[in-house]
């Protein structure tokens, strides 16, 4: 693990209570998918979505818990905070 992600752990944790998000995991928000490249200012994740046309090739500022699924290096949903889930 490099320094940059032991701190965005150690911040993640710290910040937002969250110990299983890592820098270059997949996520899926807003149905969206696309990729954690760090954290910023406001404890948020900074997230590169596959869609450049959409989102362009810049990280977006994305909320860790608001309408977010988290996937494990085998594709495998490892916490869903959407509200679909929610609903159930």
């Amino acid at each position: 693990m490099t320094k940059k992600e032991k701190q965005f752990v150690d911040d993640m944790i710290r910040c937002r209570g969250i110990d299983f998000a890592r820098i270059g995991m997949m996520v899926e928000v807003y149905g969206d998918i696309g990729t954690i490249v760090g954290m910023n200012g406001s404890a948020n994740l900074d997230v590169v979505f596959t869609n450049q046309l959409k989102y362009g090739k810049h990280p977006e500022n994305c909320h860790p818990i608001c309408e977010v699924k988290y996937f494990d290096a085998d594709g495998k949903v490892i916490a869903d905070y959407t509200t679909k889930n929610t609903a159930a």
